[in-house]
């Protein structure tokens, strides 16, 4: 893997929803995009990242199914990167 690019748009909806992100995992001359990593934050809280999923009900109660899994280096790469890039958004409003 050679490089992870970030398309990111900060959104107004409920909180603690903060931003979607859009990564471009680019290698050789591939190129693999991961749609709507979400970015949230809770007051007095650091920010995190969430992966792609889909909210289910199980038992009677909400539970959310992962529709993407990457290798854990990975994935803290792509975190890392979101990270960043809304950093740089969140300075600018």
């Amino acid at each position: 893997m050679n490089n992870i690019r970030v398309e990111l748009a900060l959104v107004n909806a409920k909180p603690p929803l903060r931003a979607l992100a859009d990564v471009i995992l680019l290698w050789a001359e591939e190129e693999l995009t991961i749609r709507r990593c979400a970015v949230f934050k809770k007051s007095g809280e650091p920010p995190w990242v969430s992966l792609p999923s889909l909210p289910i009900e199980k038992n009677g109660r909400k539970t959310y199914l992962p529709l993407v899994e990457l290798p854990r280096e990975l994935k803290q790469r792509v975190f890392e990167a979101v990270m960043a890039e809304y950093e740089k958004h969140a300075i600018k409003s």
